[in-house]
């Protein structure tokens, strides 16, 4: 017996999607602004706005991707909660009590860092205990209580899962599932562990800091720089675009890749190539940075 239950997701992807593109698209044309600016001054004032915004467009793209993929799955083993890259397998046997949040008879202190269809993290709580979130409001909220924790969920229909979890309770369990913990940073560890994947990441991350370097290094000895195309002499300042554009290439790429990676041996290659490539284009700029300079 197995039932799979989500969280009511529509509010927050179109929310968090929403500001997604919104940041993407300020973020974007400041990075344009700072582009065509004349003026050293204008270029690092649009260039920072620009980094500010996007900045912290990964977190929400995370969230995005975890309450798109997130489920509550309940077997006759045990509930496995699943919320982007935290899976929590819990045993039938380690669920003490299930009930919704609204009726714990006090208000639930809730994450300080949380949005609309993401209250994510982790709270202790003096009546409760430590509780972890992976929730998105506090209408479909139910707390599941086990000896180490209790975890706030919030399954679209509250009351089929209640049902479904007493029906489960009272068959029993044959085989309970093994309890089990992951949480990103131990898959990100994962990663670092297989030697190709660490080569290209720590490849492709010190291309970025040469290139950085390099660039860092001409702007002392600079004030103006004949810029590729434009016919005209621009601020030293503008090579900064360079380690910017392939900081942004690398964070992406790595996060791709990761999320790739994740899907087993058949898709390793691509993430490696997606890795890789973030150094190829490192390279591509760093020549065109030496180009600009000499």
């Amino acid at each position: 017996m197995e039932k799979e239950f989500h969280p009511p997701r529509r509010l927050g992807l179109i929310l968090q999607g929403g500001l997604i593109l919104a940041l993407s698209a300020v973020g974007g044309y400041f990075f344009y602004l700072a582009t065509q600016d004349l003026s050293g001054l204008d270029f690092i004032l649009h260039l920072l706005i620009a980094l500010v915004v996007l900045i912290p467009l990964p977190l929400l793209g995370y969230r995005f991707y975890a309450l798109l993929t997130a489920e509550y799955i309940l077997r006759r083993d045990g509930l496995v909660i699943h919320w982007g890259l935290r899976r929590e397998d819990i045993p039938l046997r380690n669920i003490e009590w299930i009930r919704p949040a609204n009726e714990l008879g006090f208000r639930l202190p809730l994450p300080w860092l949380r949005l609309p269809g993401a209250i994510l993290g982790s709270r202790p709580v003096s009546e409760l205990g430590q509780v972890e979130f992976m929730a998105v409001d506090l209408t479909h909220m139910l707390l599941v209580a086990t000896p180490e924790k209790i975890f706030a969920i919030s399954p679209t229909d509250v009351g089929q899962f209640a049902a479904v979890f007493q029906q489960i309770n009272e068959l029993g369990s044959l085989a309970p599932i093994e309890p089990q913990s992951i949480y990103p940073k131990i898959f990100i560890g994962h990663v670092w562990e297989d030697k190709l994947a660490r080569s290209f990441i720590m490849a492709s991350l010190g291309v970025g800091l040469v290139l950085l370097a390099v660039v860092g290094f001409a702007l002392t000895q600079l004030e103006m720089i004949a810029w590729t195309g434009s016919g005209y002499d621009v601020p030293a300042e503008r090579l900064l675009l360079l380690p910017v554009l392939e900081g942004f290439i690398l964070l992406a790429n790595l996060a791709i890749g990761l999320f790739i990676y994740r899907r087993g041996e058949d898709m390793r290659i691509a993430a490696y190539l997606l890795w890789g490539s973030a150094g190829f284009t490192g390279l591509f700029l760093l020549v065109g940075s030496l180009v600009l300079i000499f």
